[in-house]
C-alpha cells in the first residue's frame, strides 16, 4: 500500500512514506529514491537493484518491488541546475549512489535534502542553460504547456519548432512532448494536493479528460490518479 505524501518545490516534487508494487513507468524528471531505515528493490528492464540509494535518469522504464520501511523519493525536474547536472553525472542507466546519502535525503526540510544533494554532487555555478530554450520554456509554462503553442514559443525564442525540438531533446535529455506532460502532471497532481477531484484536476491539468489524465499518470508514476490521490490530499 502506498501510504505517505506529496510535496512540491520549485523545480523538484518528494514523496515520502511507505511504496508498494507498481507497474513499469517512465517520468520525465530524473528521480533519487532512498530507504529511510532500510534497502529498496527496483527493476530496470531486465535487471534488478537492490541498494539503499538509487538514481533513475529521466524516461527510463523501472518500477518499484519492494522496501521494508519508509522510503524518500525526489523528482528533480530536467531543466533546474541540478537537473542539468545529475543528467551528466548519472549517464542513461539507473545507478546505485553512495548509501551514506540516505541519512541527508531523509531531512525533514526537502530544502536541505536537495542541499545536501547539491553538495554531494558539488554542483557549485552549474553551466547555464541555452537562453533560447529557457525562454521557449517559461513561454509554454505561462500558457500552462499548451502544446499547441510550441510554435508561437518557438518563434518568441528566435527559433523554428523543429529546432526547438532538437535543443529540448539536447538540453534535457528528453522530447519537449514529454516535458510539455510532465508539466501537466505536475499541475494535475497540485490541484488534486489542494483537494480538487480527479476530473477538475485533470482540466486543472489541460488533460483532454479525466482518462487521459489517469493514461498519463500511470505511464509516468506505475499507479492510477485515484491511488496517487490518497498520498497528495
Amino acid at each position: 500500500m502506498w501510504e505517505g505524501r506529496f510535496e512540491f518545490g520549485d523545480g523538484w516534487a518528494v514523496y515520502r512514506g511507505r511504496t508498494d508494487v507498481n507497474s513499469p513507468h517512465r517520468h520525465a524528471a530524473i528521480q533519487i529514491a532512498a530507504g529511510v531505515d532500510c534497502g529498496i528493490a527496483m527493476r530496470s528492464r531486465e535487471s534488478e537493484i537492490n541498494a539503499r540509494v538509487v538514481a533513475v535518469p529521466s524516461m527510463v522504464p523501472h518500477e518499484f518491488l519492494r522496501a521494508n520501511g519508509d522510503v524518500v523519493a525526489f523528482y528533480i525536474e530536467a531543466e533546474s541546475p541540478l537537473g542539468r547536472v545529475l543528467r551528466r553525472r548519472i549517464g542513461d542507466e539507473i545507478a546505485e549512489l553512495p548509501e551514506n546519502l540516505a541519512m541527508a535525503l531523509s531531512a525533514i526540510e526537502p530544502e536541505n535534502a536537495i542541499a545536501a544533494l547539491s553538495e554531494f554532487l558539488d554542483i557549485g555555478r552549474p553551466e547555464a542553460p541555452d537562453l533560447r530554450l529557457s525562454a521557449a520554456l517559461s513561454f509554454l509554462r505561462a500558457r500552462e504547456g499548451d502544446g499547441s503553442a510550441i510554435g508561437a514559443a518557438a518563434k518568441a525564442a528566435g527559433l523554428s519548432a523543429p529546432r526547438l525540438r532538437e535543443l529540448a531533446r539536447a538540453e534535457l535529455g528528453i522530447a519537449l512532448s514529454q516535458w510539455l506532460l510532465w508539466q501537466k502532471l505536475g499541475r494535475a497532481s497540485r490541484a488534486v494536493a489542494a483537494g480538487a477531484s480527479l476530473a477538475d484536476a485533470a482540466a486543472a491539468g489541460g488533460f483532454a479528460d479525466q482518462a487521459h489524465f489517469a493514461r498519463t499518470m500511470r505511464r509516468m508514476f506505475g499507479v492510477t490518479p485515484r491511488v496517487a490521490a490518497e498520498t497528495l490530499m
